[in-house]
């Protein structure tokens, strides 16, 4: 008789927490493509509306089924409202960049996210960081220059929805760290559902589109991806560590790509390549030093 020894029980589960995060990545990939289909007949704020009122309905559903398992017991509700606000902004900003550029594009600039959660480790969080990362952080931030190109006439300036919302997430995750510290994820992503309707009610007089079935069919598929795309990678972290899954996220930009050709027909130009490069370049290393300071 054969038994699993540690090792191999603990190689089992860093695959299937890469599995997970693989899967996470692709329909957050499908969401994306679909959110710049829907945003040629759709507003933002529309487009959110659904996609959260899609993800309220299940978890409340989830929550009614497992009563009694405190699936939605809130302790912090400060720290859900600004969690919820920012998320609520960073959806905002980031639909309304992917409906103006490539799909591939926008996603590129998303990956600045790692760059501003370094650069803002210090006021927030009053981390040390060494003059690697600075480095590291200073290159990335030619890679967004190189993908903008700010001085050719080639720079668009709503590349600032991508970066706003790379910014946000950056500042998300960060609240992230205290929120998630003492509250559910079902709980989170229920709060943070509702305050996006909210504030999706508000704007609606201003850009109301009436939606076709298709569009509005769309929207809930939007939501079922973002649902299980997010649930995916929540499980995928109790599997396997973090510097193990967080170069995985990287593969977004390859689902970017292919959606974007197959359904736009759009392809990175050489310099939106190798910007992205060294955008991705950074960001792995301040992983790999961020790692080595924990150790």
């Amino acid at each position: 008789m054969t038994t699993n020894s540690p090792n191999n029980s603990h190689e089992s589960a860093r695959l299937k927490g890469a599995t997970f995060i693989l899967l996470s990545i692709f329909f957050m990939g499908v969401n994306n493509a679909i959110l710049k289909w829907l945003s040629g007949g759709m507003s933002a704020s529309q487009i959110l509306f659904v996609r959260s009122a899609v993800i309220v309905i299940i978890v409340l559903a989830i929550a009614w089924r497992k009563r009694g398992s405190g699936l939605l017991r809130i302790n912090d509700w400060r720290g859900h409202a600004i969690w919820g606000s920012i998320q609520f902004f960073n959806a905002i900003v980031f639909i309304m960049g992917v409906g103006y550029l490539p799909l591939a594009d926008t996603i590129a600039l998303t990956f600045a996210g790692p760059l501003f959660l370094t650069a803002l480790a210090i006021p927030l969080l009053g981390e040390r960081i060494g003059w690697h990362r600075w480095a590291a952080v200073f290159v990335g931030f030619i890679g967004i220059l190189i993908i903008t190109r700010p001085s050719s006439a080639a720079f668009q300036w709503v590349a600032l929805f991508p970066l706003g919302a790379a910014l946000s997430g950056a500042v998300r995750d960060i609240a992230s760290r205290k929120v998630t510290a003492r509250e559910g994820s079902t709980s989170v992503l229920l709060t943070s559902s509702l305050i996006a309707m909210a504030g999706t009610v508000v704007t609606a007089p201003f850009d109301w589109v009436v939606p076709t079935a298709s569009d509005l069919g769309l929207g809930i598929v939007t939501g079922l991806c973002v649902l299980v795309g997010q649930f995916l990678m929540i499980d995928a972290f109790r599997y396997a560590e973090a510097k193990v899954l967080a170069p995985l996220r990287y593969s977004a930009i390859l689902w970017s790509v292919i959606l974007g050709y197959l359904v736009w027909g759009d392809l990175p130009d050489s310099w939106t390549i190798v910007g992205t490069a060294v955008v991705i370049a950074s960001g792995l290393y301040i992983l790999h030093r961020e790692y080595r300071a924990r150790r």
